[in-house]
């Protein structure tokens, strides 16, 4: 065998190692949601295994560094952190949810994780018309923001006297947060009275008033029917 193959051989070995190296390193977070810190303070846990002992590392968002997110290895490559969760406003003033990537880099290894940040919130389109003949589409985000997968999600009509009128399934919360979107219904279903109603949206088939004491998720729209 020539010199200059050998040479190759080892250059060939040597980046083979390293590739390999590169794919082994991964990186996680301890849940696939997190509420938005408008809402409530979630605290994101990072860990990762696969890297270089004892060496730097950066942990990016969405590809820029994470703000206080360097640090070192131990000296058996694995690394772990913590941060609040940032807020779908850092990306865009009308989202509701956003998915971020989470990457750690340190030298070829830049393994990459993503988890999704979510508001809990409620609403219906178009909102112009008459309320009590109008149809809309309801898009619900965050639902899931209490640990359940795929919860049920009802809205409760609740009247101007106080008293609910009626409660309907709107369907099944999905994605990492718990967003669902309807198909085009009657915003009222029935025939309601006039006064102000208020819409409670949570994932509960009977009835209780949302409060700030509240230990289930809800969220309320005012509509007013003249």
């Amino acid at each position: 065998m020539r010199p200059w193959s050998v040479a190759a051989l080892v250059t060939t070995i040597a980046l083979g190692a390293a590739a390999q190296d590169a794919r082994a390193a991964e990186v996680t977070v301890d849940r696939a949601c997190f509420a938005d810190p408008a809402d409530r303070r979630d605290v994101v846990q990072l860990s990762g295994s696969g890297f270089a002992p004892d060496a730097d590392y950066q942990v990016t968002l969405d590809g820029q560094p994470l703000t206080g997110g360097t640090g070192r290895t131990d000296a058996a490559g694995n690394l772990a952190g913590r941060f609040v969760a940032p807020g779908v406003g850092t990306v865009s003033r009308i989202a509701r949810q956003h998915t971020f990537r989470l990457g750690v880099q340190q030298g070829p290894n830049r393994p990459e994780t993503r988890f999704t940040v979510s508001r809990l919130f409620a609403s219906f389109k178009p909102t112009a018309g008459d309320p009590a003949a109008l149809r809309v589409r309801f898009s619900l985000y965050g639902f899931s923001l209490q640990g359940i997968a795929t919860p049920p999600v009802y809205l409760h009509y609740v009247g101007p006297s106080g008293r609910v009128a009626r409660t309907v399934r709107l369907g099944t919360a999905a994605q990492d947060c718990g967003f669902l979107r309807t198909g085009r219904r009657r915003l009222f279903g029935f025939t309601p009275r006039a006064g102000s109603w208020r819409l409670q949206f949570d994932t509960r088939r009977r009835y209780t008033r949302g409060t700030s004491r509240s230990s289930f998720l809800f969220y309320t729209v005012r509509v007013r029917v003249r």
